[in-house]
């Protein structure tokens, strides 16, 4: 364990109310450390450490959010078929529709809209199609 490793673990640790009432206690430097035990002199401030290296082997990465980035020609494609009278239907307008990118769709690779509890009647594709057609 270098010291390197344990600049982020000091950093944070001297911001906790634990190590400023354990400094004013004690009369040595509560962060001497033993490269030899690998750990610190101070049994509190070794516990605090223990526990930080644990939460750190077990951070889980974070793990990506789907997302879709769509041209607003290609939004307005999706809901001018979802909602083809517009603003002036409530009922369409809280209409909700799938967009999602297939690779073999029926004109090609590319991002599909349809409405999302009724998929049977049918989607479209957003964007330029493979004939060149816009969706």
């Amino acid at each position: 364990m270098t010291g390197n490793e344990r600049i982020p673990f000091e950093s944070q640790f001297k911001t906790t109310e634990i190590f400023k009432r354990e400094s004013a206690i004690r009369k040595n430097d509560i962060l001497a450390f033993s490269e030899t035990m690998n750990g610190y002199f101070n049994i509190v401030t070794n516990d605090a450490w223990q526990l930080w290296n644990k939460a750190k082997a077990e951070t889980v990465p974070d793990t990506p959010t789907p997302s879709v980035t769509l041209t607003c020609a290609e939004l307005k494609e999706a809901f001018d078929f979802g909602a083809p009278d517009g603003e002036k239907d409530q009922f369409q307008m809280e209409t909700e529709m799938t967009i999602k990118w297939l690779q073999d769709g029926y004109d090609g690779e590319g991002y599909y809209c349809w409405y999302a509890d009724l998929p049977e009647e049918g989607f479209i594709k957003l964007g330029v199609s493979e004939s060149g057609a816009e969706g």
